[in-house]
């Protein structure tokens, strides 16, 4: 469920935006769970109950905060769930064939897009809840932060590093089952060696992410401290969207981009070396998505019809 929360009005509180791994990883980060329809449904509720995790919404923020992340879903089961059922079709045709790390980047790039396209209409509306922030409330998401790295800490930088390799093996394979089904030995062994640019990538994957933490509490400090205007905070909010998108520095840019090839390059390893039998069972992992998107945007037209108010009889 945890990717389902990237689509919500908060998208950029977490310390990553996609995961980039393994053949369509994009479409996946936008289809939350293997409970897709479900966990859509759920999602408002889970949003709310992750953002009051992080800042600890008062009485006066939470009908603001509600109302935001409602109209939030409205619009992405409008606008956004049909070009996911366009992704989603998309993979579920490279799953069957040979894959290029080309179309696995085209597919990377326009779930990026879709998640930028939704991070910016969540901009004016993230400005209203952070010109409300209390300085316990900020005190708060950075003990949430330092909290989350820790645990990333322990699970994924590990001294030993036949123990880190296993915690990023496992995480791969996760995402791998999910899609494929089973592997066999001699393919985990595979998996194993073309891993290895992504366990040594941890490093600077972890620095990143306490940058981007860091940019983000001095963000939100500065709007506490001078209370702007929300115009302006907004484009605090897109230029922070743009450094997510484009590190700011060379090497940060550099370590970004070998972190993204090195994905590709593993999502390329994995998806080529499946069988007949795991792509049929990616392609029947995927159609059963595109079948729940579709039920969503059905759902969402027969509630959106139901709350039109009658039109009078002359």
């Amino acid at each position: 469920m945890g990717v389902l929360r990237r689509l919500t009005a908060f998208p950029f509180l977490r310390g990553d935006l996609l995961r980039r791994l393994f053949l369509v990883t994009a479409v996946v980060a936008l289809t939350a769970c293997n409970a897709m329809k479900l966990g859509y449904q759920q999602g408002d509720r889970l949003a709310y109950w992750w953002i009051d995790n992080y800042v600890d919404v008062s009485a006066s923020q939470e009908p603001l905060t509600r109302d935001a992340i409602a109209r939030f879903f409205a619009w992405h089961r409008k606008d956004q769930l049909p070009e996911i059922v366009g992704l989603l079709r998309q993979a579920r045709s490279e799953v069957q064939q040979p894959v290029s790390a080309a179309a696995v980047g085209k597919i990377q790039d326009d779930a990026q897009r879709l998640a930028r396209v939704a991070f910016d209409r969540s901009t004016p509306d993230v400005a209203d809840l952070l010109l409300t922030l209390t300085p316990e409330q900020i005190a708060r998401m950075e003990k949430k932060f330092a909290d989350a790295n820790a645990k990333y800490r322990k699970e994924y930088l590990r001294p030993d590093p036949a123990a880190r390799e296993e915690a990023r093996f496992d995480k791969i394979m996760d995402y791998a089952r999910l899609v494929y089904g089973r592997f066999s030995s001699d393919q985990e062994a595979t998996i194993r060696r073309a891993m290895a640019p992504v366990v040594q990538g941890a490093e600077a994957r972890y620095a990143e992410r306490v940058k981007r933490q860091q940019e983000w509490l001095a963000l939100v400090r500065q709007v506490q401290a001078e209370h702007p205007p929300k115009a302006q905070v907004v484009e605090m909010l897109k230029r922070y969207g743009d450094h997510w998108q484009n590190p700011p520095t060379r090497e940060r840019n550099a370590r970004y981009d070998a972190n993204n090839e090195a994905g590709l390059a593993l999502t390329t390893t994995i998806a080529n070396l499946t069988t007949p039998e795991q792509k049929a069972h990616a392609a029947d992992r995927f159609q059963k998505w595109i079948e729940d998107a579709n039920a969503l945007m059905r759902d969402g037209t027969v509630n959106a019809a139901a709350a039109r108010p009658a039109r009078a009889e002359n």
